[in-house]
């Protein structure tokens, strides 16, 4: 249950089985109060029964340059993992609200939320298949300086991952009501 409060969360590498265009919706950027190392991201998920690891826009490209308090989490109805273990929506999230910051190693500590950046941008749906066997989804931006992080433990663009990847997950048998843990009964597809 509240594995959390040790500060080390369990992440597993789960297999990529799909990866799609997700048509255009509202990005969400998370800006927070400290900065982001290495390593370290949000653990983000259409079902909250496996939340991918989104990496830190930590690493310069020669596009853009590093925004090291940022995660760039993707579309409102994903869930996040708060500080407290809980689950919200994205579209929940206010300033002021404390995240869990996890890193590839399984660290986690809370971050504060300063701004939520809101904007109209492309997305990729990327499907994988976690420890019970469901198929699981994240939308992320369509864009090279957002990264998961590979089971390698490299931060990889979403741009350059393919089918047959594998990417670090937080894997739970439980789904989640008004963001608390309840065992799964519910499917979500």
């Amino acid at each position: 249950g509240d594995e959390y409060l040790a500060g080390e969360l369990k992440l597993s590498e789960c297999k990529i089985l799909d990866i799609d265009t997700g048509g255009v919706g509202e990005r969400y950027c998370i800006d927070l109060t400290c900065l982001i190392s290495r390593g370290e991201g949000m653990l983000i998920g259409s079902s909250a029964s496996s939340l991918a690891l989104v990496h830190g826009e930590v690493i310069e490209s020669e596009f853009v340059p590093a925004r090291p308090f940022r995660v760039n989490a993707g579309s409102p109805h994903s869930y996040i993992l708060m500080a407290d273990g809980k689950t919200k929506y994205l579209s929940e999230l206010l300033s002021g609200d404390e995240i869990m910051l996890i890193s590839e190693s399984g660290n986690t500590r809370p971050a504060t939320i300063g701004r939520l950046k809101i904007e109209t941008r492309p997305f990729l749906r990327i499907t994988w298949q976690n420890n019970y066997q469901i198929s699981n989804t994240i939308y992320l931006q369509q864009a090279e300086t957002v990264r998961v992080l590979a089971g390698s433990g490299e931060a990889i663009s979403v741009t350059k991952l393919k089918t047959g990847d594998s990417i670090l997950c937080h894997n739970s048998n439980h789904t989640r009501h008004i963001g608390n843990k309840v065992a799964i009964t519910s499917k979500e597809v």
